[in-house]
């Protein structure tokens, strides 16, 4: 069962489990295999030292989570503790030697507020904490900046893993050289179409509330890229929402949302959509447009130079999973009414070249290895440019003359900046960074590239209980 997630009995006579997308925790022994049902999701299990109990985090449905203990013997589930703000992501539980204590990763002490899930700038790092089963009490036993997660007891040490994770959006000069920060605690940065705003996305990946807390700022800046204004929000909503790009015109904004109308408990939750929208930049919220309604992990659009079209990646609702293709939609610039979403060739990530005519595509083919295309719009040439290894969806975007194209690709196990000839030939790096930049975009004028900066620390650290 490749979606299963076992934890072995301490003397390793029976496996307890829980598998992907079904309810339940399943307990395996000799003579067979039980399905328990404790109401919801199990996200991590650990055994009791004596190995006769089973302990499970459940996550439910309203996003409150709980946890339950089970009795092997008799088959009996009792719900110790409700109530609790876990993650519904990959955990677990630690144990204590003498079964008294257990160790959970939770945002804190109370049931979640479903507001504060979706907003950026909520104290939701996950800690852990304490709970001691024969007086019930729950307590903090570790709490730092950054999230606090996964613990394990073995011995006299309790362990977990502390992950610190930086963005920042930088600039570089065309020409290449050092990364300067313009936002710190930012990512996806976008040019407006005059070149005096850079628009970015916020709010981090909290392990509490995964997408949900992330929305869209902007800020001015000067002749140097250097920040002249605080931050504006510029989409702000209930679930994600990713940088918006800017029609040639400047009269529109467009964005990935997976917009809900309520505070909807974790990503994929009833309610949510994953689609893009569409509104003038100083229009209210209420006014977004929704563009598509076939989405499926979309991904950022860019507009064609005549600022008519949008092309996008996009899974096929309703097709396989994982995979990508572009898509152009073509809009009304009038009332920004999606008037044609079109299927193109199977690929991931587009920018349409300030010529118009053709598309850069980045194509991810298998594990690390990409490619970069060009192809017409009408779909009528292609051209594989070269292909290079990447980490992660790293981002492609030209210069202003349509002459070169800059990409993300891995140099020396990190993500750093490249430029191509349009025709192609042997890429230049321009940066050689101490951590990963992604995301690149060519300011207006073509003197600058604008790109996330992404610094990722993730440590197994221990104390003694």
């Amino acid at each position: 069962m490749p979606d299963a997630t076992p934890k072995w009995s301490p003397d390793g006579s029976m496996v307890a489990y829980y598998r992907g997308l079904q309810r339940g925790l399943f307990v395996s022994r000799p003579e067979g295999t039980d399905h328990f049902d404790v109401g919801g999701f199990v996200t991590g299990v650990a055994w009791s030292p004596s190995g006769d109990v089973v302990f499970a985090l459940v996550d439910h449905d309203d996003g409150v989570s709980s946890l339950v203990r089970l009795s092997v013997a008799d088959h009996e589930v009792e719900a110790l503790r409700e109530g609790l703000d876990a993650t519904n992501r990959y955990n677990s539980i630690g144990v204590s030697e003498d079964g008294e204590l257990l160790y959970l990763a939770l945002a804190g002490d109370a049931p979640p507020n479903p507001e504060a899930r979706h907003q950026p700038d909520a104290d939701r790092d996950t800690d852990i904490y304490e709970l001691d089963l024969a007086t019930g009490e729950l307590r903090i036993a570790v709490q730092t900046a950054g999230d606090d997660f996964y613990p394990v007891v073995t011995g006299e040490y309790l362990y977990w893993t502390h992950n610190d994770l930086g963005d920042a959006v930088v600039v570089v000069p065309i020409s290449g050289g050092e990364a300067r920060v313009v936002v710190e605690d930012a990512q996806i940065p976008y040019w407006s179409a005059d070149g005096s705003q850079i628009a970015f996305t916020y709010g981090g990946w909290r392990i509490s509330d995964w997408g949900l807390n992330l929305d869209a700022g902007v800020v001015d800046v000067d002749g140097e890229m250097r920040a002249t204004s605080e931050m504006t929000p510029i989409v702000v909503g209930y679930h994600e929402d990713f940088t918006p790009a800017w029609s040639p015109d400047g009269q529109w904004i467009v964005y990935h949302s997976h917009r809900s109308d309520g505070p909807t408990p974790f990503y994929a939750g009833a309610g949510s959509t994953d689609d893009l929208y569409l509104r003038h930049p100083s229009a209210p919220p209420e006014e977004e447009i929704r563009v598509t309604d076939f989405g499926w992990e979309v991904g950022m659009a860019d507009w064609s130079p005549d600022g008519r079209q949008l092309v996008f990646d996009s899974w096929d609702r309703g097709g396989p999973p994982r995979v990508s293709k572009p898509w152009i939609a073509t809009i009304d610039p009038a009332t920004g009414r999606a008037l044609m979403p079109e299927g193109v060739e199977s690929s991931v990530l587009a920018a349409w070249s300030p010529l118009g005519g053709e598309i850069a595509l980045v194509e991810k083919i298998e594990g690390s290895l990409h490619a970069l295309w060009i192809l017409s719009v009408d779909g009528a040439r292609a051209q594989r440019l070269l292909e290079f290894r990447s980490s992660t969806y790293g981002g492609v975007d030209w210069t202003p003359d349509g002459g070169r194209l800059v990409f993300s690709a891995l140099a020396d196990g990190r993500m750093q900046l490249f430029v191509l000839p349009r025709a192609g030939g042997e890429p230049e790096q321009l940066t050689n960074d101490g951590a990963s930049l992604i995301h690149p975009q060519v300011s207006p004028d073509g003197q600058w590239i604008a790109a996330t900066r992404v610094h990722r620390a993730k440590e197994l650290r221990r104390r003694r209980r």
